[in-house]
């Protein structure tokens, strides 16, 4: 009866370590400061439809990259994305940026990450940015593909990731 006491604690305590290794794992990783996702009504972005995604800044020395992230289906008809990027500062002032950003390879093939007829990408943008005020950022993103309306985009995403300098 001792030894099933004993081969039960050994199993406890295995089980107890191994969550607390796989807690001190996931710690480790990169950690957003900011990720937010916003849905396109019917897959369809159209250009009066503006994402935008508001934010806190509460240090003024931290560097960051800025991730422009986009979910679409694999029958988006081109093979990159531009956009308007509006970066307005906490007291009104804002900056504004045209990027362009490739989803697919020179051999047709999608990047991101995904299965089926989904793929998931985030692209850098920015790096080591720092903001140059505390307070409330906004930025917003306009599709700017010469065209009312572009099919197969489900969800428009923002991250803002800390650079550990």
């Amino acid at each position: 009866m001792q030894n099933d006491k004993t081969k039960t604690n050994r199993l406890g305590l295995t089980v107890v370590i191994g969550v607390i290794l796989s807690s001190v794992i996931a710690c480790t990783g990169k950690q957003s400061y900011y990720e937010e996702y916003i849905a396109i009504p019917d897959q369809k972005w159209n250009q009066s439809n503006i994402p935008f995604f508001e934010f806190e800044i509460k240090d003024t020395l931290q560097r960051y990259d800025l991730y422009f992230n986009i979910r679409h289906a694999k029958t988006f008809e081109w093979k990159n994305l531009w956009v308007f990027l509006k970066f307005e500062l906490p007291m009104g002032m804002y900056d504004l940026d045209t990027l362009e950003f490739v989803l697919q390879d020179s051999q047709r093939r999608w990047l991101g990450k995904g299965s089926g007829n989904m793929r998931d990408g985030s692209y850098l943008f920015k790096t080591k940015t720092r903001f140059p005020f505390l307070g409330t950022y906004k930025a917003s993103f306009e599709q700017a593909m010469r065209i009312e309306s572009i099919e197969d985009i489900t969800d428009i995403g923002f991250r803002i990731q800390e650079v550990n300098e």
